[in-house]
C-alpha cells in the first residue's frame, strides 16, 4: 500500500520581508498550497520557502526531518573542467554524441527531477526539453534555472522545462517515421523537439539497495513515489525517439521492464542502458 502524501504549505523566511511574502503567496496560489506566516512550528511534513536569494524544500516531520534545507542547485556541477566537458562521459555516449563536429542530439529527458543531467547534458551543446510531473519538483528546478540565468545564458538557451507527464506527452508527438507536422497548439519553444533524436529516462531507482540514498533523493521519492509506471514510460519512449533510448539503472540492477540493451556505458554505481531505434 502507497505511503500518504506528504503534507505541504509554503511560507517567506523571513516572514517580515514583503518581496518574499509576494513571491510565497504566488507559490500558494500556482501551485494550490496553503500559506502560513511562520516557517516554525507547523503541522506539515514539508514546508517550500521563500528564502533569500532561492527556493527551498524544509523537512518538518518524518524521518527525513532537519539538517539541511533541500534546493535545485546546478551551478555546483563541473561543466568546464576538461572532465566535465568531455564527450566520454558515459551519459555522453549513451545519448551518441561522438564528436563536437556532429550536430549534438535533441534531447527528451522525461524524467527530469532537479535537472542535473539536463543541465550537464544541455552544457555540453544538446538541446534538452526537461520534463518534470511534479509541480513542487518542477518549481525547484524552474527556479534553479533562473538563479543560473544571469551568469550562464548560453546553457539556459537550449533548456525548455514543462510540468507534466511524460507519458501524456510522449503520447501528443507523432511516432518515428511521421511526416506529421506540430499542430498549432504546439507553442514555439518545443516544436524543435517534435521528433526528438533521444528520449531519456532516469526513473526512481529500485528500493532495498545497499548504497544509501541522498537527502534529496529520498525526499523526492516520498514526493513522487518509486515510478511504477516507469515501464509503461519506456514503451512510450520508444515509440517516439528517432535514434535511441536512454535508461539510467542501478549498476547491478536488471534493465528495465527485462528489455535487453543495445548496449550500456556506465561504472560502479549506476549504467545507462541504450536502445537503438531506428
Amino acid at each position: 500500500m502507497p505511503s500518504p502524501a506528504p503534507s505541504i504549505a509554503v511560507c517567506a523566511d523571513p516572514p517580515t520581508d514583503r518581496a518574499l511574502l509576494t513571491a510565497a503567496a504566488r507559490l500558494s496560489v500556482d501551485l494550490n498550497l496553503p500559506l502560513i506566516k511562520k516557517p516554525r512550528k507547523t503541522g506539515y511534513d514539508l514546508l517550500l520557502v521563500a528564502a533569500t536569494g532561492r527556493l527551498e524544500l524544509r523537512v518538518l516531520r518524518g524521518p527525513n526531518r532537519g539538517g539541511h534545507a533541500i534546493c535545485a542547485d546546478l551551478t555546483k556541477l563541473d561543466t568546464t573542467s576538461n572532465a566535465g566537458r568531455s564527450l566520454r562521459q558515459p551519459i555522453v555516449k549513451a545519448v551518441g554524441w561522438k564528436r563536437r563536429a556532429d550536430p549534438p542530439p535533441t534531447i527528451i529527458d522525461a524524467t527530469a527531477g532537479f535537472g542535473e543531467d539536463a543541465w550537464l547534458l544541455a552544457a555540453l551543446g544538446c538541446p534538452v526539453l526537461a520534463v518534470e510531473r511534479h509541480p513542487l519538483i518542477a518549481t525547484l528546478l524552474r527556479d534553479a534555472l533562473l538563479r543560473a540565468a544571469p551568469d550562464h545564458p548560453n546553457i539556459i538557451a537550449r533548456i525548455a522545462l514543462i510540468n507534466t507527464d511524460a507519458r501524456a506527452m510522449l503520447r501528443r508527438l507523432p511516432p518515428r517515421g511521421s511526416k506529421a507536422q506540430p499542430t498549432s497548439d504546439i507553442p514555439d519553444d518545443l516544436r524543435r523537439f517534435w521528433q526528438p533524436n533521444v528520449v531519456y529516462l532516469d526513473p526512481m531507482f529500485p528500493t532495498g539497495r545497499k548504497t544509501a540514498e541522498r537527502k534529496p533523493m529520498r525526499v523526492l521519492r516520498t514526493l513522487v513515489g518509486d515510478d511504477d509506471d516507469a515501464g509503461r514510460l519506456l514503451d512510450a519512449a520508444l515509440r517516439v525517439a528517432t535514434r535511441r533510448v536512454v535508461v539510467k539503472r542501478p549498476a547491478k540492477a536488471a534493465p528495465l521492464n527485462d528489455l535487453k540493451p543495445t548496449t550500456a556505458h556506465g561504472g560502479k554505481a549506476a549504467r545507462y542502458d541504450v536502445y537503438a531505434v531506428g
